[in-house]
């Protein structure tokens, strides 16, 4: 038998035999057919598109997301900082007195040794604190917590302060936080210092 090739499919494989002697069969695979190494320029562009659509999607979310965990962090350190003036002023045996300054967003903390309302060289001092990007302190609401009228700089606060006595016991008030979409409050109870703090969604309620 004269040398020849014969050829068969076997799946996406081809293969060829060639036929060296009566009774011997020798065989190579060769793979055939189309192949593709990489991507085209229109599938690119088609990804870049699928990814752009998300992004706008995604992006106004996340950016309500951020605002509300802003605002609540902030709330929480208010909350922190009155706990800890007030525990200063126990443990102490001086009244220690929270000033907030709302045109500036900012606030701080002095103990008062000598009572005269004023943060003196040489009394204890924490702070300034600022308050977060996007925060603000005030309220889009017309009113607050239980129908409350709140202060046109957000702070209904005698003199814009919290005085902390030896006791514990302070004045009553309320501060007021809004953000982007979010209006909270931090409401201190005078008997005991305790403080609320609100969401508005839609009306007001107690968080904590």
């Amino acid at each position: 038998m004269s040398r020849g090739r014969r050829g068969f499919f076997l799946g996406n494989m081809y293969c060829e035999c060639s036929v060296k002697r009566p009774g011997e069969v020798g065989s190579h695979h060769r793979r055939i057919g189309p192949s593709r190494a990489g991507v085209t320029l229109a599938e690119i562009m088609v990804v870049m598109a699928i990814v752009a659509v998300v992004a706008a999607i995604a992006l106004p979310c996340m950016g309500v997301f951020s605002s509300r965990k802003s605002i609540s962090h902030q709330a929480d350190q208010i909350n922190a900082q009155l706990y800890r003036a007030r525990e200063l002023a126990v443990t102490q045996g001086i009244p220690w007195r929270m000033v907030f300054a709302p045109a500036q967003g900012r606030w701080y903390c002095f103990g008062d040794q000598n009572r005269n309302m004023q943060h003196d060289p040489g009394e204890q001092r924490l702070g300034p604190y600022v308050l977060a990007r996007g925060v603000l302190f005030g309220a889009r609401a017309p009113s607050g917590p239980n129908g409350s009228t709140i202060a046109p700089d957000g702070v209904s606060l005698t003199g814009n302060r919290v005085s902390y006595s030896p006791m514990g016991t302070c004045n009553a008030g309320t501060v007021y936080l809004m953000s982007e979409d979010r209006d909270m409050a931090l409401r201190i109870l005078p008997a005991s210092g305790t403080v609320l703090v609100y969401e508005k969604n839609p009306s007001w309620r107690v968080l904590r």
